[in-house]
């Protein structure tokens, strides 16, 4: 698909990611990350064994994340690792690829946490943060140009799973299993073209933003019906009224 293509930039090592922060300063306090080599059709050539890692936050996690995430300031004291490492653990998992790959992620949350946490440790680099946080694709904003719930909204990523018959595998807001459930479905977009298609019809009757004549064209087509000049004309003045 040409739209995808120029989504990752014709790149062909992805990172699958996802990143739990803090409450109040979004600093990273867990990331899960596959990284994924692409044949030229974009089709999945080798994915990798995952990142994984608990990350020490100079802030409290705070009571919502930990209701959500599971994750403590306790845990993290005893498991976490500096962002620093992290920095460097990356670097060293993502190997001659690191210069090139696209972070592929749902929602644009990701990229925020990365430059909070660079700006919260002194002792990390932000340049290698800002190159990181220019580096994203967010495949939520992405799909929701062809599938969307019957309201025109964007979909959480279970149910983007399951507009594709894919089961979400593992526990939501563990970062490692988001991140593969991401994987997932970039797969299942890929490899689903005429799911994407049905989806993309509705998704053009519901668009807000589209002229009301031209919406009711689509409507029609997109429930079968034939539509004629005449219906085009009553359309028009209908919308003039």
């Amino acid at each position: 698909m040409k739209e995808l293509q120029k989504a990752i930039r014709g790149k062909k090592c992805l990172l699958f990611i996802d990143l739990e922060g803090t409450q109040l300063t979004h600093e990273m306090i867990e990331i899960g990350a596959y990284k994924v080599l692409l044949r030229d059709d974009l089709t999945v050539k080798k994915i990798f064994k995952p990142y994984h890692a608990y990350v020490l936050a100079k802030h409290r996690v705070g009571p919502i994340v930990t209701k959500l995430t599971g994750i403590t300031d306790l845990k993290l004291k005893k498991e976490g690792i500096p962002f620093r490492l992290v920095q460097q653990q990356i670097k060293k998992y993502m190997g001659k690829d690191y210069e090139e790959a696209i972070l592929v992620s749902y929602g644009t949350e990701d990229a925020h946490i990365i430059l909070s946490s660079a700006e919260n440790n002194m002792d990390a680099s932000v340049d290698d943060a800002r190159f990181l946080a220019r580096r994203f694709l967010d495949f939520a904003d992405f799909l929701a140009r062809f599938v969307r719930d019957p309201n025109g909204n964007t979909l959480s990523l279970t149910n983007a799973l399951h507009a594709y018959g894919v089961e979400f595998e593992g526990t939501a807001h563990s970062a490692q299993a988001d991140a593969y459930n991401l994987f997932l479905l970039f797969k299942a977009f890929k490899e689903k073209p005429e799911i994407t298609k049905e989806h993309y019809k509705n998704t053009l009757a519901v668009r807000g933003h589209v002229a009301p004549p031209i919406q009711k064209v689509i409507r029609a087509l997109s429930s079968g019906k034939t539509v004629t000049p005449e219906d085009w004309d009553a359309y028009v003045l209908e919308a003039l009224q």
